[in-house]
């Protein structure tokens, strides 16, 4: 393919290519790379590498919050799970001896014991409930991470066939097809 060809496929590979994929980020070419200008491919191809490691360093931190939240969450949980069957056995415990009271102070005693069991299973399932909402917020986490490394990702690699193909159109050689970010 000649000089000229090469020059007239590049804008509508690089806008084709980068203009549907990069929505979270906000990231969009100038229109001199678009048009096939050597040196501004070099420097979006840059500046999408650097985008592109930004997004991948902060998803990757994002990803450890997120897996922090959904073990914390499932400790929570497990937590909760067994005070709740403490509670279960305490209330069955008292209930077997509930009943042998003789004066209003002991039906008084025993009535107090029941509440407490009630109240300590009242928290435990709290606490069963704060940590489901802890995983379920890890979870989003971990699925916004996972959709930032792969944008991530995806712009490295476009800044890098730029990079490339700003080198390839000086030396008049044929363009790189540019990958797209939600194929990564």
């Amino acid at each position: 393919m000649n000089r000229l060809g090469c020059f007239g496929l590049v804008p509508l590979m690089i806008a084709g290519l980068l203009a549907g994929g990069c929505a979270n980020s906000g990231f969009k070419l100038n229109d001199a790379a678009i048009s096939g200008n050597p040196d501004a491919m070099w420097e979006e191809g840059q500046r999408a590498v650097m985008t592109g490691e930004s997004l991948v360093d902060k998803g990757e931190k994002r990803l450890a919050d997120g897996r922090k939240q959904v073990r914390d969450g499932e400790a929570k949980i497990a937590t909760g799970n067994k005070r709740v069957l403490q509670a279960k056995e305490d209330y069955i415990a008292a209930t077997i001896a509930a009943g042998a009271a003789t004066t209003p102070k002991q039906v008084e005693e025993e009535s107090k014991r029941l509440r407490a069991i009630g109240k300590r299973w009242e928290v435990a399932i709290d606490e069963i409930r704060d940590g489901n909402r802890l995983v379920e917020r890890g979870n989003k986490s971990i699925d916004q991470a996972h959709s930032e490394i792969r944008e991530g990702r995806g712009l490295m690699a476009q800044g890098s066939t730029l990079m490339r193909n700003s080198q390839r159109s000086r030396l008049g050689e044929e363009m790189l097809p540019i990958p797209a970010t939600d194929t990564l």
